[in-house]
C-alpha cells in the first residue's frame, strides 16, 4: 500500500480512551496490507535458478536474500519462504512484498521479487501546541515506547497513538474539544516528514457540580466535601480545580460515599456522574463536528450525580470468628462503635484496621481480617469478623543495597527491628521513616524494602534499598543578611563523616556586624551505643542595635560539651555545659533630641565568666529538618548558670517550644499547614545582675518576621521603650511566641508560604495580654540550594501594629527556616 499526505478523521469518542486507542489499532491493522504468499506456484523442490529485485531504493538485495533466506541453486520451499516473508513483514522494513515465479530454460524456476519499502521518518514537527510543552510530549513519547523518531519507520498506528496521548493531554488540562491531526510528507522516495497540527479549542470549565435524589445532605453540604473539584470561581481557577478530570472526581465522590455510610447510610450508592457540555443554553455535543471550531459561546460542563441513598441502619452486635492467637476480649476493644447507634462505616474501618496492625505487628503477617454486615429486621446491622491468622514470621537476613559510602552498621542501628526477632510490619514504617531522617541515605520512594518469604522456614528477609545523599557541604563567598549585613564566609560541614555518621563541622565568617569562628565534631552513636556526644569550640563577636538609638557589642569565647541518649522512637534526651568567656559593652549613638554623638563611648563594658548547664529533652517526628511536610517537634530545657558552677552569671533560664507540620492537600498543589509556639523565662538569683543580652528580644527572621533582630523590648502602656538606670533599652524576664504558615510545595527547589506571627517580651510581674502581642503577616519564598544544605529565604512583612521606634524592614533575606 501507499501513504497518502492525508489529515485522519477525528475518533468516534472522546469519553472512552482505551475503546478509542483499540478503535484506532484496530483501524491501523486494517491499513497496513498483509505479506502476500507467492503469486504463482511453482513445482515443490523446484531449483532456483535466478532471483530478480524489483522496487528497491534502499534496501540492498544482499539484506533481502539473508532475511528471505534465498540462495540460487537451492530447491525452492514455498513455506519456508512464506514464514521468511512474513519474518521480513515484522521487521517493518517494507510496506508490501509480491513474489513471481516461472519456469526458466534450464528446468528451473525464476523469482522476481517485487518490494515496496517502508518509507522513514525524516523529521516529525509540532505546530499550534501553546498549552503543552513539546519537549513534556516527546519524553512522554519515550516512557511510552512510540516509535516515532528521526530514522524510525513509519508506522501510522504508532501516529494515532501520539494523536491519542496529545488530545488527552489536552483534555486533562481542560480542553476537551482539542483536536490533534497529522499530515505526511513525502521528503524523498523512502523519506517522510510527519507534521502535527492542534487546534486547542478553548478550556471547558466547571459551571455547575448538581445532584439527583439527595434528601439527607444538601447539595451544598455535598459539594464542601469535594476538595479536587469545584465549581468554577476565582480560588478555583488558581487552583484548577474547575477542570474536569475524572480520577479526581472519583476520589471526591468517594468522600460523598463515605459521609453516608458514616452516617449509617450503609448501602447509599453514588451512580455514573453525568456530564453535560453547554454553550449559549444550548447542549452541544462533546465530540466537535466536522473540526474543533469554537462556538460563540463559551463552553461550560454541568455535572450532575445521581445519588441513592437507602435506609439508615443502626449498629447491632459484634463478633469474632476464626481467632485463636488473641481472644475475643482483646480484640472487641479496637472497635468502639456499640449496639444501638446509628451505623459508622468509619468506626468499623478502624477497628479493622487496629486488629490488622495487631497481627502484622506481631508476626502474622499473612493474617487476613474480613469483617461482614449481616442485615437483621429493623434495619440493624451486626458485625461478624472473620479471622485468618495464618502463622508467625520472624525476622531474617536484613541487607542494605545502595550505601556505597555509609557503614552497613550506620543504618542497621536505626532499625526498629533485628534479625531473628518476630516480623513487625509498623517496626518496618517506623525504620524506614527513622533512615530518611538522618539526610545523607534516602529509601526508595517507591520500593524502600522488598521481602523475601521463607514459607518453609517462616522468615522474612528484608532489603532496604536507597541511594546515597551529599555528605558534605562546602560554602564560600559572601552576601548580606539582616543579621549579618554584608559578609564573606567559608564552611565545611559534613554529616557522615568516613561514613560512620559522625558530623564534622568548620566555619568562619567576617562581615560588617559579626565575625566568628566555629568548629564542631558530633557522634551520633558514641560507642555503639544508642548515645551521643557532641564537642563545640566557637569564637564569637557580634554588633547590633536594640533600639535606634543604642548599639550593643558582645565577644564569646568558648566551648560547649554534650551529652546525649536516645529515650524513643523520635525521643532524645541531653545535658549540655557551656563555658565561655563574654565581653559586653554597650554605646549611645544619639543624644535626646536625635542628633549623633560624634564621638560615641562605651558607657557601659562587662566581662563575664560565663558557667551553665543545660539538660533538655526533645521530641521530633519530623520527616525532614529543612523543608518538613508532616510530623511535630517538642523541646524542653533549662538552662543553670552560676551557682556550684561557678561563673558570673546566676540565672535559672527555663524554655518550651511546639511546633507541628500537618499536610492538608495534594491536588494540583500539595499544602502544609505549620504552626509554632515557644515561650520562656529567666529569673537571677544569689543577688546577681543580670546582663542585658541575656534578657529576651524578640525580633528577626527566627521569631517575629520583619522587626530587626532583637528590636522588640520592653514598652510602658503608652508604647514607649523602657530603659534601666543607664538609659538602655530592656529586654524581657519572659517572651511568648506564636508563628502560622500555610506552605504550597510548588515542585522541585520551590515552596511559597504566607505566614502570621506574634508574639512580645514581658517585664516582672506582667500578665501575659494577647492584646499586647506585636504582630505581622506576609509572605515568604524559599528556594532549596543543595550548596547551601538549607533554603534561601525572601520575605515580605507587614507591621500590623507600629509603634514609635520601630526597627521594621518590610523585605529581608535568610539562610534556613522560621522554626
Amino acid at each position: 500500500m501507499k501513504l497518502d499526505d492525508t489529515r485522519c478523521a477525528p475518533p468516534a469518542s472522546r469519553r472512552a480512551p482505551a475503546t478509542r486507542l483499540l478503535a484506532w489499532a484496530l483501524a491501523a491493522a486494517l491499513l497496513l496490507p498483509a505479506p502476500a504468499a507467492l503469486a504463482q506456484q511453482a513445482p515443490a523442490g523446484s531449483r532456483i535458478d535466478e532471483i530478480q529485485f524489483q522496487g528497491l531504493r534502499a534496501l540492498s538485495e544482499e539484506t533481502l536474500l539473508y532475511y528471505l533466506g534465498l540462495e540460487r541453486g537451492q530447491a525452492l520451499d514455498a513455506a519456508r519462504l512464506d514464514q521468511n516473508v512474513k519474518a521480513l513483514w515484522d521487521r517493518n522494513l517494507i510496506d508490501d512484498i509480491q513474489v513471481d515465479t516461472e519456469p526458466t530454460a534450464q528446468g528451473g524456476v525464476r523469482l522476481t521479487i517485487t518490494i515496496v519499502e517502508r518509507a522513514t521518518v525524516r523529521s516529525v514537527d509540532y505546530q499550534g501546541m501553546k498549552r503543552i510543552s513539546r519537549n513534556d510530549l516527546i519524553d512522554q513519547i519515550a516512557a511510552k515506547g512510540i516509535r516515532l523518531r528521526e530514522g524510525d519507520p513509519l508506522n501510522l498506528g504508532e501516529l494515532y497513538r501520539v494523536k491519542a496521548m496529545i488530545e488527552e493531554a489536552y483534555a486533562e488540562k481542560g480542553y476537551r474539544f482539542a483536536d490533534a491531526t497529522y499530515a505526511i510528507e513525502e521528503l524523498t522516495p523512502t523519506e517522510k516528514r510527519v507534521v502535527f497540527t492542534v487546534d486547542e479549542g478553548d478550556r471547558v470549565r466547571i459551571a455547575d457540580i448538581g445532584f439527583a435524589g439527595n434528601r439527607v445532605f444538601s447539595a451544598t453540604r455535598l459539594r464542601l466535601l469535594m476538595r479536587k473539584t469545584n465549581e468554577s470561581g476565582l480560588f478555583s481557577r488558581i487552583t484548577k480545580k474547575d477542570i474536569y478530570n475524572p480520577a479526581n472526581l472519583q476520589e471526591d465522590l468517594d468522600k460523598v460515599r463515605d459521609l453516608y455510610r458514616g452516617a449509617g447510610y450503609k448501602n447509599v450508592v453514588i451512580g455514573e456522574p453525568k456530564i453535560e457540555i453547554r454553550a449559549g443554553g444550548q447542549t452541544v455535543p462533546e465530540e466537535p463536528q466536522g473540526g474543533s471550531q469554537a462556538p460563540a459561546a463559551k463552553r461550560r460542563m454541568f455535572i450532575t450525580v445521581p445519588i441513592e441513598e437507602g435506609e439508615r441502619w443502626k449498629f447491632g452486635e459484634i463478633s469474632i470468628e476464626g481467632n485463636e492467637i488473641y481472644t475475643d476480649q482483646a480484640l472487641l476493644r479496637a472497635f468502639e462503635q456499640r449496639p444501638g447507634s446509628w451505623l459508622r462505616a468509619k468506626a468499623i474501618d478502624d477497628g479493622v484496621k487496629a486488629v490488622t496492625e495487631t497481627y502484622h505487628n506481631t508476626g502474622y503477617i499473612f493474617a487476613r481480617i474480613e469483617p461482614e454486615l449481616v442485615e437483621k429486621p429493623g434495619n440493624v446491622a451486626d458485625l461478624v469478623v472473620r479471622i485468618r491468622e495464618g502463622e508467625q514470621f520472624h525476622v531474617g537476613r536484613i541487607e542494605f543495597e545502595g550505601n556505597d559510602r555509609t557503614m552497613d552498621k550506620v543504618l542497621r542501628r536505626e532499625l526498629r527491628l533485628i534479625e531473628g526477632g518476630v516480623m513487625n510490619i509498623g517496626a518496618v514504617r517506623n525504620s524506614i521513616y527513622k533512615i530518611n531522617q538522618l539526610g545523607y541515605f534516602e529509601l526508595d520512594k517507591e520500593e524502600p524494602v522488598e521481602f523475601d518469604q521463607n514459607t518453609e522456614a517462616k522468615k522474612v528477609h528484608l532489603l532496604f534499598k536507597g541511594t546515597e545523599k551529599e555528605r558534605t557541604e562546602l560554602q564560600f563567598g559572601g552576601g548580606w543578611s539582616e543579621l549579618d549585613g554584608f559578609f564573606g564566609q567559608f564552611a565545611i560541614n559534613t554529616k557522615n563523616f568516613l561514613g560512620r555518621g559522625e558530623q564534622v563541622g568548620v566555619a568562619f565568617q567576617s562581615g560588617r556586624f559579626r565575625n566568628y569562628f566555629d568548629l564542631s565534631y558530633y557522634v551520633p552513636w558514641f560507642l555503639d551505643r544508642p548515645q551521643s556526644i557532641g564537642i563545640r569550640a566557637f569564637d564569637q563577636e557580634l554588633d547590633f542595635r536594640v533600639a535606634a538609638q543604642q548599639e550593643f557589642r558582645r565577644k564569646s569565647t568558648g566551648g560547649v560539651l554534650t551529652y546525649g541518649r536516645q529515650l524513643g522512637l523520635f525521643q532524645q534526651g541531653s545535658v549540655s555545659y557551656n563555658r565561655s568567656v563574654l565581653e559586653d559593652e554597650t554605646e549611645i549613638l544619639f543624644d535626646e533630641t536625635g542628633n549623633p554623638i560624634p564621638e560615641p563611648e562605651a558607657l557601659r563594658f562587662r566581662e563575664i565568666d560565663n558557667s551553665s548547664l543545660r539538660p533538655a529533652y526533645s521530641y521530633d517526628s519530623r520527616d525532614n529538618p529543612f523543608e518538613p511536610t508532616r510530623g511535630r517537634r517538642l523541646t524542653l530545657g533549662v538552662e543553670y548558670a552560676g551557682g556550684f558552677l561557678g561563673g558570673d552569671n546566676y540565672f535559672v533560664r527555663p524554655e518550651a517550644s511546639f511546633s507541628i507540620f500537618q499536610p492538608i492537600g495534594r491536588a494540583p498543589v500539595a499544602t502544609v499547614l505549620a504552626f509554632n509556639v515557644e515561650g520562656g523565662l529567666v529569673d537571677p538569683f544569689g543577688g546577681r545582675e543580670l546582663s542585658s543580652l541575656e534578657r529576651f528580644f524578640l525580633g528577626g527572621d527566627n521569631s517575629i518576621r520583619g522587626h530587626r533582630f532583637r528590636s522588640i523590648v520592653l514598652r510602658d502602656d503608652q508604647g514607649r521603650i523602657l530603659l534601666d538606670e543607664g538609659g538602655f533599652a530592656l529586654g524581657g524576664d519572659s517572651f511568648v511566641q506564636l508563628n502560622l504558615e500555610y506552605h504550597f510545595l510548588l515542585g522541585g527547589p520551590f515552596r511559597l508560604l504566607i505566614f502570621a506571627d506574634g508574639g512580645n517580651v514581658f517585664g516582672e510581674g506582667d500578665s501575659l495580654d494577647v492584646s499586647n502581642l506585636r504582630t505581622t503577616a506576609g509572605a515568604e519564598l524559599r528556594v532549596l540550594v543543595p550548596v547551601f544544605g538549607a533554603p534561601l529565604r525572601f520575605i515580605y512583612a507587614t507591621n500590623l501594629d507600629p509603634l514609635p521606634g520601630d526597627r521594621f524592614e518590610a523585605f529581608q533575606f535568610s539562610v534556613g527556616t522560621s522554626f
